[in-house]
């Protein structure tokens, strides 16, 4: 019978970059027998930084902490990711995270002598010419200053709403077209669910949707779920709903001119029975939404429109509310 091989994973490991107080770093020297190396790649009698296998349950910061001590004895503090490496050959796959440090205490000791035969500290313009190749990347990428930046979520809708007249709506509409990217235009039909649950679906030219924005109508800050499907499915999508208990409370039907301004997201509507409004809108990360909506004020300014107080969009948006099936015949 043909003996079964093990099946292929990929590895996560890390390497910690040390530097002490005279920019020192510490690399370790492996084993002379590559047995002894506790390598997937089986390199011996090369120099190379603490580091090790991610433990099932760690984060990247507390398994280079726990490698550390267990290879050096050292207490590593403050360790921060700097990249994420790939590297690959005929018998492993590994993903390695690179961390920086360079607070820690006690000194380097050779906690794991089957496996590492010195740890000394090197100089970064002199360093040994055969470092472990995994090592060599993170070096590089500090070197470069390469650094890995986790890429925040963007899940916050930030958007600034204004009444405008018809003259002024033919007008941005005119400029827009000229100073921007013109998206599309659009009929949309949107349906609100309950009372405050914002729950909403909508059919448009080209498709349909069922999304919910938390917070409240108007609000400048809203985090947003969609779910897009085919124009045929909106009928189905309101029976469904009705099935769970949610009713129809309000109907818009609304025209919209999309353009693309300046990485910022224009929409001159006209909604029957409510007006003409230009809406400014901008995805972003939780912590920068005050930026960005700041942003946003700079640009209704620069088009010459004051911001329409929130109690104007309350008196309108109520009164709309009450008389919406004669406002839309």
């Amino acid at each position: 019978m043909p003996i079964e091989e093990k099946p292929k994973k990929i590895g996560t490991g890390f390497g910690v970059m040390i530097l002490n107080s005279e920019e020192k770093i510490l690399l370790g020297k492996r084993h002379e027998d590559p047995n002894k190396a506790d390598s997937a790649f089986r390199v011996s009698n090369v120099w190379t930084m603490p580091g090790g296998k991610l433990e099932y349950g760690e984060s990247f910061e507390e398994g280079a902490i726990r490698e550390v001590l267990e290879e050096t004895g050292m207490i590593l503090k403050n360790p921060k990711v700097i990249c994420i490496n790939q590297d690959r050959n005929e018998h492993a796959h590994f993903i390695t995270i690179g961390l920086f440090s360079n607070e820690f205490e006690g000194f380097p000791r050779v906690m794991e002598p089957d496996e590492i035969t010195e740890w000394k500290w090197f100089d970064l313009n002199n360093l040994p010419e055969n470092i472990y190749f995994p090592s060599a990347k993170v070096l590089e990428n500090y070197k470069e200053q390469k650094f890995y930046i986790p890429t925040k979520k963007k899940n916050i809708e930030v958007e600034i709403q204004n009444f405008i007249t018809k003259e002024k709506y033919e007008e941005l509409l005119e400029f827009f077209n000229q100073n921007a990217e013109f998206v599309k235009e659009d009929f949309q039909e949107t349906f609100y669910f309950d009372e405050n649950s914002n729950l909403r679906i909508q059919r448009n030219s080209n498709g349909a949707k069922l999304w919910h924005k938390s917070g409240n109508v108007h609000d400048e800050f809203m985090e947003e779920i969609e779910i897009h499907t085919k124009r045929e499915d909106f009928e189905n999508m309101e029976k469904f709903l009705n099935k769970l208990g949610h009713s129809v409370k309000i109907k818009w039907l609304r025209n919209r001119n999309q353009f693309n301004w300046q990485e910022i997201k224009v929409c001159l509507d006209f909604t029957k029975g409510y007006g003409y409004i230009l809406e400014l809108e901008k995805m972003s990360s939780e912590d920068n939404k005050e930026k960005v909506l700041k942003e946003l004020k700079q640009k209704l300014a620069e088009l010459n429109i004051e911001e329409t107080p929130k109690e104007i969009f309350n008196q309108k948006y109520n009164y709309y509310k009450e008389h919406w099936r004669e406002l839309i015949k």
